[in-house]
């Protein structure tokens, strides 16, 4: 992800930069991207973006095929899935069958911390039809980076205790 400047006030941009170095490059999205990671098997960059909207706080997920020389550039976004929340951070397992991902109330902007979140457990092949979803208070931390077990059999997340937030919250 680029933030041009150092201007945190503008939206992200996509952007991939060769391993061995070289040139960064990056699609043309309209809208805020964040959270970029690489398939497995590195034929698919996986994000979220706020593209497919104008209405703010309705990030959903996404993919883009690498194109050769490994920039996504001119390559064709596939959407993941649709929904009426706010989705971040999708992660694949190492062996590309399952991923999670994040699940904010609908209408958040950002991925703030101190709220009712889904960690929400998914095959790759159906985004749409959740296998497990894991109500909890949390948000920013709770998956923003990949934490899935090298034989793909277990990931993890961050919970907020609500109990401590309530007395920290309190004092």
């Amino acid at each position: 992800m680029g933030i041009q400047a150092g201007d945190f006030t503008q939206p992200g941009r996509l952007i991939t930069i060769p391993a061995g170095g070289g040139a960064a490059t990056g699609p043309n999205i309209d809208g805020h991207c964040d959270g970029p990671e690489y398939s497995p098997d590195g034929e698919w960059l996986y994000f979220n973006t706020e593209a497919f909207t104008i209405q703010p706080g309705h990030a959903q997920l996404e993919r883009l095929n690498r194109a050769s020389g490994g920039a996504p550039d001119g390559a064709v976004a596939e959407r993941l899935l649709e929904s009426e929340t706010a989705d971040w951070f999708p992660h694949l397992s190492p062996d590309g069958r399952l991923a999670s991902y994040i699940r904010f109330p609908g209408g958040t902007v950002g991925h703030p911390a101190d709220l009712p979140v889904d960690v929400v457990l998914v095959s790759t092949g159906d985004w749409a039809a959740p296998l497990h979803t894991w109500p909890l208070f949390g948000g920013q931390g709770t998956l923003n980076v990949n934490s899935w077990s090298p034989d793909s059999t277990r990931f993890a997340y961050v919970a907020y205790p609500l109990d401590s937030f309530l007395t920290t919250k309190d004092q």
